[in-house]
C-alpha cells in the first residue's frame, strides 16, 4: 500500500515540466532530503504500474516522463487521492495514530509527524490522549530507543481497538457505500486514511467476501454484514504483519461441536487464495467463533439457552424492582431479551464488542432508561468475569424501551367545544387523527363542563377559555384547528403524555401510596 507522501511526491513532480531537485521536494513537503530519495523508489514502482517512468539526472535532479494525456490523467487522480488525507483535527489525528499502531509494527515519531503536518511535540500529545483510549482495551503504548513506538496487548484486543477506530473514523461512510453498491464511483481515495487503504482496495476486499455467497453471511441482516467485514479486514491487516490470534487447544477442541467450521473456512481458503497469503488454521476457529457470537437463537446450543434463560430472568426482576412494573409477566419483552442474550453468551465469554450504531440516539431518548439497565447487569458481569460495553447496554435498553412504550396509555380528554355541531365534530376528528397521545372519553359544552364528572379526566381541550375548580390542565385551541395549531398543540401534549408515561414518576408515585 503506497503512503499519503509518495502521492504528494507524484503530485509535485506531475507539476513539473522541468526536471527538479531533490531538495526543492523536501523543502515543499517539509522532510528531509534522505526521506525523499528513499520514497522515490516507491514512486518509481508506482509509476511504472501506471505506464510512467521516473527520470533521474544526476546534478540536475528527476522528473516523471510520459504521454501528456497519461500524465493529466494521473494527476487528476493523485490531486483527489490527496485531498482525502486525515483532517487535522485532534481527534482525527488520535484515529489516525491509533489505526497506524494497530496495524502497522514499524511506527516513528518523525514519520507520523511529517504524515500529518505536525510538530513531534503534537504527536506526543496525540500519544498521550490515545494511551488512555488503550487503557479501556488492555493495551499499552511502547517506546523504543530509535523513537519507534508499538502497542502491546492481547492480539483480540488490538483488534477490537482497530475495528472501533474503523467505526469511528470519517471513511465508515464510505465503507457502507462501497458495501452497499457494487458499482460506486472509485478513483484511488483513501476510505481509511491511517490504513492507508484506498477505494479501490476496500472495494476488492469486500468484492471477494460477498461473492462467495457464504451461506452464513447471506442469512446476516446489513448492520451485522458491515460488522463482520470490518472485523475480517482487521484481522486481514494484523495477518500480513504476522500477529496470530492465540485460542487454546482445549478451547479448540470444544469448538469441533460447534456449527460454523465449514462456513469459516471456506471463507479464509478464498481470502488465502485471493491474496497469496498463509492464514493459519487458529484464524479459521476465531473466524467460527465470530460466526457463533452473531448466530440466531435457533443455533444456540442448550447449555447457552439454559444460561440466557436465567440471565434473563434476572434482568426482568431487576428492571420490575427499580420500576415498580410487573416486567416478568411480559412475554414479549421476556422473548425478545431471551432472542438477544442466546448469541450475547458467546461475546460475554470471550470479550467480543458488539457494536450498536443507534447508541448515540439511544442515549439522547431513553437516557433513564438506560440508567435502569446499567443498575441491572452486575448478574452479567459477575457469572462471565468481564465489562459489559455500552453498546450492549444500548441494546438491552431498546429492548426495555419498546416493552415501556408498549404500555403507554394515551390521556383521558374532555373536549368542550363552543361551536356548533358540524365544527365540533370536525374538531374532534382532526383532534382524534393527529394526536395519538390522548383519549377522548367525554365532548363538552361550555355550560356542561361545569357540572360533569371530571375525576377521571387528566387533561381538556377547550376552544373557549374556562376557568374550573379542579387541578386539570387546560389547552386553549382555535375551533378549526390550523396545521400551526396542530403542531404546537402536538408539542404540549407530548409534554404531558411524557410526564404520566414516565416510569421513574411512576415508581415515585407508587412508593407514596
Amino acid at each position: 500500500m503506497i503512503n499519503k507522501r509518495v502521492m504528494k511526491i507524484v503530485e509535485v513532480l506531475l507539476n513539473q515540466e522541468t526536471y527538479i531537485t531533490i531538495d526543492r521536494i523536501s523543502e515543499q513537503l517539509s522532510v528531509s532530503n534522505k526521506t525523499i530519495r528513499n520514497d522515490l523508489q516507491l514512486v518509481d514502482e508506482w509509476l511504472k504500474d501506471n505506464q510512467l517512468q521516473l527520470v533521474k539526472k544526476t546534478g540536475i535532479g528527476v522528473r516523471i516522463d510520459g504521454p501528456h494525456s497519461q500524465k493529466l490523467r494521473i494527476l487528476e487522480n493523485v490531486r483527489k487521492r490527496n485531498k482525502s488525507v486525515v483532517e487535522h483535527s485532534p481527534a482525527a489525528r488520535k484515529t489516525f495514530i491509533g489505526m497506524q499502531l494497530a496495524a502497522y509494527d514499524n511506527c516513528r515519531i518523525y514519520e507520523l509527524s511529517e504524515q500529518l503536518y505536525v510538530s513531534r511535540a503534537t504527536i506526543h500529545k496525540d500519544l498521550l490522549a490515545l494511551s488512555n483510549d488503550m487503557n479501556i482495551y488492555d493495551i499499552t503504548l511502547h517506546r523504543k530507543n530509535n523513537n519507534g513506538i508499538s502497542i502491546e496487548g492481547k492480539e483480540k484486543n488490538i483488534r477490537n481497538f482497530l475495528l472501533d477506530l474503523m467505526l469511528k473514523d470519517n471513511g465508515y461512510q464510505l465503507f457502507i457505500e462501497l458495501v452497499q453498491d457494487e458499482f460506486h464511483p472509485r478513483d484511488g481515495s483513501y476510505v481509511f486514511a491511517g490504513l492507508e487503504a484506498t477505494d479501490d482496495e476496500i472495494h476488492d476486499f469486500v468484492a471477494c467476501i460477498l461473492r462467495s455467497h457464504n451461506p452464513f453471511i447471506e442469512s446476516l441482516d446489513f448492520h451485522s454484514i458491515i460488522i463482520l467485514l470490518l472485523r475480517i479486514y482487521a484481522a486481514y491487516l494484523r495477518i500480513q504483519e504476522n500477529h496470530i490470534i492465540a485460542l487454546s487447544e482445549e478451547f479448540i477442541r470444544e469448538l469441533d461441536d460447534e456449527p460454523f467450521f465449514r462456513e469459516a473456512q471456506e471463507l479464509t481458503d478464498r481470502l488465502s487464495n485471493h491474496y497469496h497469503m498463509v492464514i493459519p488454521a487458529v484464524e479459521t476457529r476465531y473466524l467460527q467463533l465470530y460466526f457463533l457470537a452473531m448466530q440466531n437463537t435457533q443455533s444456540i446450543n442448550e447449555s447457552d439457552r439454559q444460561e440466557a434463560s436465567e440471565l434473563c430472568e434476572q434482568l426482568l426482576s431487576s428492571w420490575s424492582e427499580q420500576l415498580g412494573i410487573a416486567f416478568t409477566e411480559d412475554e414479549d419483552l421476556r422473548k425478545s431479551i431471551f432472542a438477544h442474550l442466546c448469541p450475547s453468551i458467546t461475546r460475554f465469554r470471550h470479550g467480543i464488542p458488539n457494536e450498536n450504531p443507534l447508541m448515540p440516539q439511544i442515549n439522547d431518548l431513553y437516557h433513564h432508561t438506560l440508567e435502569v439497565v446499567k443498575n441491572s447487569i452486575s448478574c452479567i458481569e459477575e457469572r462471565f468475569h468481564c465489562k459489559v460495553s455500552d453498546d450492549e447496554i444500548s441494546y438491552l435498553a431498546l429492548h426495555l424501551a419498546a416493552a415501556l412504550e408498549r404500555m403507554k396509555q394515551p390521556l383521558r380528554t374532555v373536549l368542550v367545544t363552543h361551536g356548533g355541531t358540524a365544527a365540533s365534530s370536525v374538531l374532534r376528528q382532526k383532534l382524534i387523527h393527529q394526536i395519538n397521545e390522548i383519549d377522548i372519553i367525554a365532548q363538552e359544552s361550555f355550560l356542561s363542563i361545569h357540572h360533569c364528572d371530571l375525576s377521571h379526566a387528566e387533561l381538556i381541550i377547550s376552544t373557549i377559555e374556562l376557568s374550573l375548580k379542579e387541578n386539570i390542565p387546560v389547552l386553549l385551541i382555535n375551533p378549526l384547528l390550523h396545521d400551526y395549531d396542530i403542531l404546537r398543540l402536538k408539542d404540549v401534549v407530548k409534554e404531558y403524555y411524557n410526564r404520566k408515561n414516565d416510569p421513574m414518576k411512576r415508581k415515585t408515585a407508587l412508593s407514596k401510596q
